[in-house]
């Protein structure tokens, strides 16, 4: 029985029932996926998208960045930048919040100006996004860095510090690097702008054996008692 192409839509439904009525079950499946196959997986895929939206928001959601740290300098693995995550992750926040502890590897420095371009402009994108908040440097970056503005003094932090853990203080203290660079006025400035962590207590129970790390602040960074914490973390 053919449906009139010109029947009113109820008509249209009526005919369609009684003809799936007459139908053995095999054949009600072949017409069904011959005639609505375009609707059915229309359906499949719209919730499959709703499925994973409700997944990535309500159910399972992205954890919020605690502190965003990018390594600037020397060799470090993929793995031992998550295992740095998940040590800070764990000393920093609390495991009722759903926050997170992220780690970026910044490639400046290679032999491939192709990748160092890609990589600065990148940089510049976040530091101007105010999503970094640690750089890890080498010595020669962070004169660099000092003198482009990219990152600031932690004196003031350091004073924070020494009220709250006297002992953790001095050893930060015995690593204070400072760095000259040209002020906005024109002239020539000296500041403790990082501190050195290398072969520091965290890093060592994290197996990092590179040489002229130094911890640094980026001055967009808006989550600076974040900043703070992982600081102790290293050297407690």
């Amino acid at each position: 029985m053919e449906t009139p192409v010109n029947a009113p839509f109820k008509e249209k439904v009526r005919l369609e029932i009684v003809k799936l009525r007459e139908m053995g079950f095999k054949e009600k499946l072949e017409h069904i996926w011959e005639y609505y196959k375009f609707f059915l997986l229309g359906i499949v895929i719209f919730l499959v998208i709703t499925g994973s939206l409700i997944n990535a928001w309500l159910i399972n959601p992205q954890p919020k960045t605690a502190l965003l740290l990018s390594w600037n300098t020397g060799f470090v693995l993929h793995e031992q930048l998550d295992e740095l995550s998940g040590t800070l992750t764990n000393r920093l926040v609390d495991e009722k919040v759903n926050e997170a502890v992220s780690t970026t590897q910044m490639l400046t420095s290679t032999d491939d100006p192709t990748i160092n371009m890609a990589s600065q402009q990148r940089m510049i994108a976040m530091v101007a996004a105010g999503e970094i908040d640690v750089f890890i440097l080498d010595s020669a970056m962070l004169v660099d860095y000092a003198d482009n503005g990219l990152i600031v003094s932690i004196e003031s932090m350091l004073d924070e510090i020494s009220s709250i853990d006297q002992e953790v203080y001095d050893r930060i203290k015995e690593r204070v690097v400072y760095a000259r660079f040209g002020s906005e006025e024109g002239q020539v400035e000296e500041a403790i702008m990082g501190v050195c962590i290398e072969a520091c207590p965290l890093l060592k129970d994290l197996d990092f054996y590179e040489k002229d790390l130094i911890f640094s602040l980026c001055a967009t960074s808006k989550r600076l008692e974040n900043v703070k914490a992982a600081l102790i973390a290293f050297f407690e």
